[in-house]
């Protein structure tokens, strides 16, 4: 028995070009599926955090600078106090004469 025919492209260029080939259209958004869930959900509170009025906006910023020379001066504390904890290491440590 002979063998039947499994395909041809025959017509199908012709089909394909009657309408166009058209690129397809790029979205608008983004797609968030396939994102890190914990990403997509602090990105949505963010942004809507974001919303604000200018005053509430000044208050924030005078916050955000009185906590930012908060850990400055603690910084500060802490390296001091750990310079002072490493001489005194270095004095125990240091051989005696």
């Amino acid at each position: 028995m002979a063998k039947s025919k499994n395909h041809t492209g025959n017509n199908q260029v012709y089909k394909n070009h009657r309408n166009g080939i058209k690129k397809t259209r790029r979205p608008k958004k983004m797609s968030m599926q396939g994102m890190n869930c914990k990403f997509v959900r602090n990105q949505a509170f963010a942004k809507r955090g974001m919303n604000c009025t200018p005053e509430e906006k000044e208050t924030r910023l005078a916050a955000q600078k009185e906590a930012q020379k908060k850990m400055e001066e603690k910084k500060v504390t802490e390296r001091a106090s750990r310079l002072k904890e490493l001489e005194e290491l270095q004095k125990a440590a240091a051989p005696k004469k």
